[in-house]
Formats: C-alpha cells, sequence, structure tokens
C-alpha cells in the first residue's frame, strides 16, 4: 500500500500557496497602473519599482535556507506569510514612491521567504516515498 500523499497539512499548505499566488498575480496587473497615476512614476521607474521586488526576493531566498534549517520552520513561515499580506495594505497608505519602494522590498523579502518555506514544509510532510509526485 502507498504512503498517504493527499492529507490535511498537505491540503493546507496548497491553500496557502494559491491564495498567496493569486494574491501575487492579482496586484500585477494593476501596479503599474497605479505607480503612473498615484506618483506620476515613468516607465523607467516603474520598472525599477516593480524589479526592486524580485531581487528582494532572489536575495533572501539563500539566507531563507539557513534560517528554516537553525529556526522552527512553521513560525518562520507564518511570519512571512503575515508579512506578504500585510504589505498590501503598507502600498495603499505609501505617500511617497520612496515608502512605496521600501513596501515593495519587504514584500519581496517575505514572498522569498515565503515560498522557501512553504516548499520546504510540504517536503516534511510528504512521505518520501511519494514526493516526486507530490511536488510536481
Amino acid at each position: 500500500m502507498k504512503d498517504k500523499l493527499i492529507t490535511k497539512n498537505y491540503i493546507e499548505i496548497l491553500a496557502a500557496n494559491f491564495l498567496l499566488f493569486f494574491g501575487f498575480w492579482l496586484l500585477m496587473p494593476v501596479l503599474p497602473f497605479y505607480l503612473a497615476e498615484v506618483f506620476d512614476a515613468n516607465k523607467t521607474t516603474i520598472g525599477a519599482v516593480l524589479s526592486c521586488y524580485t531581487i528582494a526576493a532572489l536575495c533572501i531566498r539563500p539566507f531563507s535556507g539557513y534560517l528554516l534549517d537553525t529556526f522552527a520552520r512553521k513560525p518562520l513561515y507564518l511570519l512571512a506569510y503575515f508579512t506578504f499580506t500585510a504589505i498590501f495594505g503598507g502600498y495603499l497608505i505609501a505617500g511617497t514612491l520612496t515608502l512605496f519602494i521600501l513596501f515593495r522590498i519587504i514584500h519581496g523579502v517575505s514572498f522569498g521567504m515565503v515560498t522557501v518555506s512553504g516548499n520546504t514544509i510540504v517536503i516534511d510532510i510528504m512521505p518520501s516515498s511519494r514526493r516526486g509526485e507530490g511536488l510536481g
């Protein structure tokens, strides 16, 4: 008999990842228009502001692995997920482009951390015999 792949914890992480990426992709198409309208940003500035997120996410990932191996994984995951969610509100209260960029960097760091920690937790809860199937 095969080890059980679909468990309550697996479904919870799957749902959390769905909501994470749903929120991310919901914002992406409108963010350039928001920056142009609210901050009167040109195309170069918009590209730079949007890039801050990706660069921050890429920079935190190597350190995320170390943090996840050193500290408890679930609290780090929840902290990163909460930060990721809270920053959406930060975009609305950012009164200056500089503050918006700061929120964008924090958002990228939390995204990098939550994606690494989510995948690590999935690997932890999944039976090793079904990892290829469970990770897709």
